[in-house]
């Protein structure tokens, strides 16, 4: 495995591409892979054009709360203040772009008539990052009013004995994802406030996540329901390493959030998602090599099998190690990271994300042993 010093160095390569071509008044600005026919097809014209004014200059709170964290780390890791003051003024920001009801406007032009919950808990995760390193009011109240938002006005759907919090403020699948996020985020707030009343969603949606967990480990990412068939797989390896790191976060703030079993059977479905590469594969169906490599999602793995090795769920560091180097070695000579190459075997898209590349940042960071980006409980 790359060691502390390789991973960080390569981090702080990647921070500078991210601070220069994308940093204004605060914020990750730039292009993203977006949903649908982009993300099929209109990406790659866009890559292969990329002088022209595509009108793409999008902020999401995902991508701030993964920058936000990771300038924390980095504050950690060097001791640079600077690193502290990029972070705070990303948290300053974030609140600037909050609505009075206490979200924020989707990005996408094909979704700006809805509220994200995934966007609202990490619009507040920002806020709560900085909280936790310095007390701030302002900063504390526009998360609690964001998870107001998404627990009154976006809600859940019942299933079984649990039940599943909404993807937008229209209900659609029970998509299992935003439930992991949700409990981690609601333990985060609890943290911060002490008030137990963010704890009463969090054991139902564990018993939702809990009970649709398929034999081979892996979390499905649309559940049957009323709105929406059935989708048990999307991005199998991808999805599934971010809510393998979610739960670990939760467990950091509460252990015993989530059953032992649940997060060995999840462990050892993402070690079965490294290819003989290095990278992840896109594809349950084809693990060992193939298809399209997107090198956010080998960061993610391979940050998800660095803390099940920690946690005491995988016996090596044998996969992460691989997953890290293999990012190294598509790190570019700039510091950053194309989006993606092998898509339909001959395209790729080379433009610049901030969305993954700020994951890509954190992930780096986080295989250092810099923890999740909040101070250690």
């Amino acid at each position: 495995m790359p060691s502390p010093a390789e991973l960080l160095k390569a981090a702080k390569r990647l921070h500078t591409v991210l601070a220069n071509q994308h940093l204004r008044k605060g914020l990750l600005r730039g292009p993203d892979a977006g949903v649908r026919f982009n993300l099929r097809a209109w990406r790659f014209l866009k890559a292969a054009a990329p002088s022209l004014p595509w009108h793409d200059d999008y902020v999401f709170m995902q991508t701030q709360g993964y920058w936000a964290l990771a300038n924390w780390m980095l504050a950690d890791a060097t001791g640079e203040a600077h690193y502290a003051g990029i972070a705070l003024d990303s948290a300053r920001a974030v609140l600037r772009e909050q609505s009075s009801q206490g979200t924020w406007r989707y990005p996408l032009p094909e979704r700006k008539h809805l509220v994200a919950t995934l966007e609202s808990m990490w619009g507040a995760a920002t806020l709560l990052a900085a909280c936790a390193r310095e007390a701030n009011a302002e900063l504390l109240d526009g998360a609690v009013r964001a998870s107001g938002f998404v627990m009154d006005h976006i809600g859940f759907q019942p299933h079984g004995h649990g039940e599943a919090i909404n993807y937008f403020d229209r209900p659609r699948g029970k998509i299992s994802n935003n439930s992991v996020t949700a409990v981690w985020f609601l333990l985060r707030l609890w943290r911060a406030t002490g008030n137990d009343e963010f704890l009463a969603h969090v054991p139902s949606m564990v018993r939702f996540v809990e009970g649709v967990q398929m034999p081979s480990g892996e979390i499905p990412y649309i559940v049957e329901g009323p709105y929406e068939n059935a989708r048990p797989h999307y991005l199998c390896f991808q999805y599934n390493a971010f809510q393998f790191l979610y739960m670990a976060w939760a467990e950091r703030a509460a252990p015993g959030t989530w059953s032992r079993t649940v997060l060995a059977r999840l462990a050892r479905f993402l070690a079965g998602g490294v290819r003989n590469s290095g990278a992840c594969a896109n594809d349950c169906a084809r693990t060992a090599r193939g298809g399209p490599e997107t090198d956010y999602y080998t960061a993610a793995l391979g940050a998800a099998l660095y803390e099940a090795h920690r946690m005491g769920l995988v016996s090596s560091t044998e996969l992460s190690d691989r997953c890290y180097d293999r990012v190294l070695e598509r790190q570019r000579p700039n510091g950053g990271f194309r989006y993606s190459t092998g898509d339909y075997l001959i395209l790729r898209d080379g433009r610049s994300y901030p969305r993954g590349q700020a994951m890509t940042l954190f992930h780096l960071l986080y295989a250092c042993g810099l923890g999740d980006g909040f101070p250690p409980s």
